[in-house]
């Protein structure tokens, strides 16, 4: 059974971003270190600080991490006047964070369930390889629109930093996917692109009733026609049905108006109303 922990591995594994480990051994200062690696995973972060010869781990409500920027800070509430060093311990990513992937396999995920009857967990094996290469697509126009924010440096003395040269090739490597994608997606006919047959209703002229629907039959098969029953869509939107029973003690004391008009007697109204 397929889960999304399966696609997030075939989008890891495509892209190769895997974690990687780091150590640090800062000296205190403050509350807020910079780890030195962005995307940290908060999974399995090991945080310590150390008074002498005592290490003492902290526990995950004793200290704040930004995983995009690698940012540690530790709460106010830790006393840290006789504190020496600050280790920290854990895994990092090149691209995304676990979080992240997450969003983008779910996003992945949802595209492809949209249009099929089957669920991620019942899918074949090639489906969910396909949908891990949507994943990485979704992934890498989120990346893209990251780096969108980089611009070149051209200084005086002929320094020049192609900061958009990642955004490029980000560009390139979304392209190449996107087409991957599409080629496969095509193939096993899924995604928000595969063809549908679908059986088209119309409304007769003369009784103006939808003209029923049979199943389709082999030439020379006279057998009985076997009618198809479809859902009816009237094109509105169906809403939630009211609880009539907050209805049940609601009343009006003592007589409803009346009124007349000029054609019709109708109780309840009256023209003094509009």
């Amino acid at each position: 059974m397929a889960t999304q922990q399966d696609v997030i591995e075939v989008a890891r594994n495509y892209l190769r971003d895997f974690p990687r480990m780091f150590n640090l051994s800062m000296p205190k200062v403050g509350f807020t270190y910079d780890l030195g690696h962005v995307n940290v995973s908060s999974v399995g972060l090991w945080v310590a600080v150390v008074e002498g010869a005592t290490t003492t781990q902290l526990t995950a409500a004793q200290y704040e991490l930004q995983e995009r920027d690698g940012t540690l800070r530790i709460k106010q509430s830790v006393i840290m006047d006789n504190v020496d060093n600050v280790l920290v311990e854990g895994n990092y990513y090149e691209w995304l964070t676990p979080g992240d992937m997450e969003f983008y396999s779910e996003v992945a995920i949802q595209l492809h369930e949209h249009n099929l009857d089957i669920k991620l967990g019942t899918m074949a094996p090639a489906i969910v390889k396909v949908v891990g290469m949507g994943a990485i697509v979704q992934a890498l126009w989120g990346l893209l629109t990251e780096y969108s924010r980089d611009v070149d440096v051209i200084a005086s003395e002929s320094v020049h930093i192609p900061a958009s040269q990642r955004f490029r090739m980000v560009q390139s490597l979304l392209a190449q996917w996107q087409d991957e994608y599409d080629k496969y997606a095509r193939s096993l006919n899924i995604g928000l692109d595969r063809i549908e047959v679908l059986n088209l209703r119309r409304v007769s002229r003369t009784t103006n009733r939808l003209v029923p629907v049979y199943k389709p039959r082999e030439i020379g098969d006279f057998g009985p026609l076997e009618r198809v029953w479809t859902d009816i869509d009237d094109g509105t939107l169906s809403l939630e049905e009211q609880d009539d029973a907050l209805r049940e003690e609601v009343y009006v004391d003592g007589e409803p108006p009346e009124g007349v008009t000029n054609s019709s007697y109708f109780p309840g109204y009256s023209a003094a109303y509009y």
